[in-house]
C-alpha cells in the first residue's frame, strides 16, 4: 500500500506542479488507506486535493489529460475544492471515480462524511490536515437519507434478484462484501457521530446483529482476502440484513 500510495501522489503532485503551478496547495488521503483498511487488490486510493483558487476553464482540461498520465495501480479516487469549498460545499466539483473525470459532478464525495472524515483521519502527503466543523444534525439528514434512498433501492433490487436464483447457485463475493458492510458503517456513524472502516462496519454489524453474525464474519474474512465461497441463499439473507441495518 505505502508504495503504492507514494508511487501516485508524487506523480500526480509532481504533474499539477509541472503543468498548473500553485494551483493544488494541499493533497489529503482518505478512505480505507486513511481508517487503516487498505486491502490490496480491493481497494481504491481516495484523495482531496485542495486549491488556492476555483481551477480556470484550461486548468479543468488539464486535470483528465494529467489523471491519465498517472502510473496503473489501484483507482485513484477523488475530489477538487478549493479551501473556502472546505467549509461550505458547493453543488458540484472536479470529481475522478474510476478513471472517469467530471469537471462539475455532484455526490460523490461531496457529502458530510467525506467532510468529517477529512477533519478526523485525513492524511496529509502536502499541506495538513483541515479543521472543519460538522454540523452533527446535517450529517445524521444525509446518513438517514442514503440509508432510505440509495441502500434501500440496493436492497430491494438485490433481493428481487437474488430470490429468482437457486439457493445453492454461486454468487459473487463482492456482492456480500459491499451489501454487508455498507450499511452498518452508516448506522454506526448515526449511533457515535464518528467514522469506521469497512473492515469495522462488518464487526460491529455482527456484534449489533447477531443473527447475521456468521455472514457479517465471512464478509470481513472475505474483505481481508481469504478465499470464501457465497451462495444466493447467502445474498438473500444478506439483503434481510441489509433491511434490518436500514430499519435501525
Amino acid at each position: 500500500m505505502l508504495a503504492d500510495l507514494r508511487v501516485v501522489t508524487s506523480e500526480h503532485l509532481r504533474l499539477l506542479d509541472d503543468r498548473m503551478p500553485g494551483l493544488v496547495t494541499d493533497l489529503l488521503i482518505t478512505g480505507s488507506i486513511a481508517l487503516d483498511d487498505y486491502r490490496p487488490g480491493m481497494s481504491d486510493i481516495d484523495f482531496v486535493a485542495v486549491m488556492g483558487a476555483e481551477p480556470t476553464p484550461e486548468q479543468l482540461a488539464i486535470l483528465p489529460e494529467l489523471h491519465q498520465q498517472l502510473p496503473k495501480g489501484p483507482n485513484y479516487d477523488g475530489i477538487y475544492l478549493t479551501s473556502a469549498q472546505l467549509i461550505h460545499p458547493p453543488v458540484s466539483a472536479p470529481q475522478i471515480l474510476a478513471g472517469d473525470f467530471d469537471p462539475a459532478k455532484s455526490g460523490g464525495q461531496l457529502t458530510p462524511v467525506t467532510r468529517l472524515e477529512l477533519s478526523r483521519y485525513a492524511i496529509a502527503i502536502r499541506g495538513r490536515r483541515p479543521a472543519i466543523n460538522v454540523d452533527l444534525d446535517v450529517l445524521r439528514e444525509w446518513l438517514r437519507g442514503n440509508l432510505s434512498g440509495y441502500w434501500t433501492k440496493w436492497t430491494l433490487n438485490a433481493g428481487e434478484h437474488l430470490r429468482g436464483l437457486p439457493p445453492a447457485e454461486p454468487i459473487e463475493q463482492y456482492l456480500i462484501i459491499w451489501g454487508v458492510l455498507g450499511p452498518g458503517r452508516l448506522r454506526y456513524t448515526l449511533a457515535t457521530g464518528d467514522i469506521i472502516s469497512k473492515t469495522g462496519a462488518g464487526r460491529y454489524t455482527a456484534e449489533h446483529y447477531p443473527a447475521w453474525r456468521d455472514l457479517c464474519e465471512r464478509a470481513v474474512r472475505a474483505r481481508a482476502g481469504e478465499p470464501m465461497a457465497f451462495t444466493a441463499a447467502d445474498g438473500v439473507a444478506m439483503t434481510e440484513l441489509m433491511q434490518a441495518v436500514i430499519d435501525g
